[in-house]
């Protein structure tokens, strides 16, 4: 049987988490989704033209006219840089009630698993320290691309390669939940990640560009971390064999 593709994955999530034995684990991510989006939403607008100016008034009198092109790529950029935050702490709070619905998730795909029952507190330390442990992956490269949005001629490709890793990062992040509670480090996560980029990146663009849409992105979270558990489930699983 073929496995699915990282798109259909994705989209297998969004029906896994509107069944009823699903539907509980869902509500307490959600709600952590709403607030944590709507904080970092009103905060980027309030300071979106201070950030502007900052960019823009180094400029001399004969640039000017790239005042707008400066504008679109630093709105791209910050746009970018709010996805990540968004993600970071959202799931860094949700991470414990994540880690839980993938594991239902899973249950639920492979007839017969039972992941042992672990005490909750366990489940919050663990979780939480892969987060951070994903935290210290991100940052040299989020920083290397905060460099190259800076650098002159380089800048043009910036935007592309913001997509690109945001993309690489939603994948990395939501097959994390499977692939921890079957014990597998986040390091073997990216190699299995690497061996078949091109799926990674699928699931990981929709993820991303989901995160855009008004009132849909607010169930982003649950319905990803359902997803990457089909595409864990899916591509990932069966790799355990070389470990």
């Amino acid at each position: 049987m073929t496995a699915m593709n990282g798109i259909n994955c994705f989209f297998e999530g969004a029906r896994l988490v509107r069944q009823p034995g699903l539907r509980q684990y869902v509500i307490v991510p959600l709600i952590i989704n709403i607030v944590v989006l709507g904080v970092i939403m009103a905060y980027g607008i309030s300071q979106y033209d201070t950030w502007m100016l900052v960019l823009t008034e180094w400029l001399p009198d004969w640039l000017q006219f790239l005042a707008w092109l400066i504008g679109l790529l630093a709105a791209i950029v910050i746009f970018a840089v709010g996805i990540y935050c968004f993600s970071f702490l959202a799931n860094v709070i949700a991470s414990p009630f994540n880690a839980i619905l993938s594991e239902k998730v899973e249950e639920q795909l492979v007839p017969g698993l039972n992941h042992p029952r672990i005490n909750l507190a366990v489940v919050l330390t663990r979780a939480v320290a892969r987060e951070f442990g994903k935290l210290l992956y991100f940052l040299p490269r989020f920083l290397g691309l905060l460099l190259l949005s800076v650098i002159p001629g380089l800048n043009a490709v910036a935007p592309f390669a913001w997509i690109i890793f945001g993309a690489w990062m939603m994948a990395v992040q939501y097959t994390d939940y499977a692939a921890d509670n079957n014990q597998v480090s986040f390091s073997e996560l990216r190699k299995r990640l690497e061996d078949r980029p091109m799926q990674a990146l699928l699931f990981g663009l929709i993820v991303y560009f989901v995160i855009v849409i008004p009132v849909i992105n607010l169930v982003l979270i649950p319905v990803a971390v359902a997803g990457g558990t089909v595409y864990w489930v899916e591509q990932l699983r069966i790799a355990s064999s070389r470990m």
